[in-house]
């Protein structure tokens, strides 16, 4: 097909599209578009609208509950207010805390009532409020200032494990930050807490470093900020390693001397790649009273190790003994 002719079907198309038909039928239908929406966004609608909270309190206060940011707000209304509120930015309710503060259970108290009514105030008053979540305020409170603690992670990464050829590194294992700062509605309470824990974290095989978002312990009646902490387990791969060592002799009796031959063997194990280059820190032992004098032979076995080394295997069973007199 020519260009010719291509370009002669897009003129006859244009003019279809610009013919008084055409015209008349798109004018009719964006009339009727219109007329559609009018109709619709003027009845009634249920919509959730989310509300964020803002408290007004002196800088000396702490909330020992963490509210929510936002309340979700199920409200009745004109379709046209909702179709206004996709065009601004989220309402927001600012609660006075002397207003609502209560003394003699040291808490910021908002019930049912009072919190719609504030959330109100951000509505038309046609509006009809059908339901609020969380439906209540009800947060401790306290002026007292807080304390820092280390972050005790421990007893809580027990369940965390990796693939048979790696390993976690511990003298790696952090939290960011490592210590947080805890608020409590006495002094006595700040006094017994010298340390938070992390939640249990449960992975199996890790073949990679694991970087997890976790959350303290929760302690009643305390704040913790922040309340939650980046988890760091270093994972590396364990390297097979092989060196000859020394083969010493234990127990051996005063005015004895037992020579072995050979008087070193070959070790081979697997050691974490960070440690690879570090001097080997175990021993290969001999011991007097396994000696049967009916056999030239001894056994040889593993004596104290004092590194991160697995699967260590000794070349050779036994060796060959002489013992002298002196």
């Amino acid at each position: 097909m020519s260009w010719s002719n291509n370009i002669q079907r897009i003129k006859t198309l244009a003019h279809k599209l610009t013919s008084k038909d055409t015209a008349l039928f798109l004018f009719f239908l964006l009339v009727s578009v219109g007329f559609w929406m009018m109709l619709t966004f003027n009845t009634q609608m249920t919509h959730d609208v989310a509300v964020k909270l803002k408290i007004k309190k002196p800088g000396n206060i702490t909330l020992l509950q963490e509210l929510p940011e936002t309340f979700t707000v199920t409200v009745k209304d004109r379709g046209t207010s909702f179709l206004k509120s996709y065009f601004h930015s989220s309402p927001t309710i600012e609660i006075d805390f002397s207003r609502y503060y209560d003394e003699k259970s040291h808490s910021l108290i908002l019930t049912s009532y009072q919190l719609s009514s504030e959330i109100r105030r951000v509505f038309r008053r046609e509006a009809s409020i059908l339901k609020i979540s969380p439906e209540a305020i009800n947060a401790k409170c306290t002026s007292i200032a807080g304390k820092k603690v280390p972050v005790n992670w421990e007893d809580n990464v027990k369940n965390i494990t990796t693939d048979r050829q790696f390993v976690i590194n511990p003298d790696g294992v952090m939290t960011t930050p490592d210590s947080v700062t805890i608020y409590a509605l006495d002094r006595a309470t700040l006094r017994e807490i010298n340390e938070v824990d992390i939640t249990t974290v449960e992975v199996e095989n890790l073949t990679t470093s694991l970087d997890k978002q976790v959350r303290i312990k929760p302690i009643n009646n305390v704040r913790v900020m922040p309340s939650k902490v980046k988890l760091h387990v270093p994972v590396e791969p364990l390297i097979k390693k092989e060196q000859e060592v020394s083969i010493s002799v234990r127990n051996q009796p005063y005015g004895l001397n037992v020579l072995l031959f050979p008087q070193s063997v070959n070790v081979s194990y697997l050691v974490p790649q960070s440690k690879y280059q570090l001097p080997l820190n175990l021993t290969v032992v001999v011991d007097y009273n396994d000696i049967d004098l009916s056999s030239n032979k001894v056994n040889v076995k593993l004596g104290e190790v004092s590194g991160a080394y697995s699967n260590v295997q000794i070349g050779i069973d036994s060796v060959n003994y002489v013992i002298e007199r002196f």
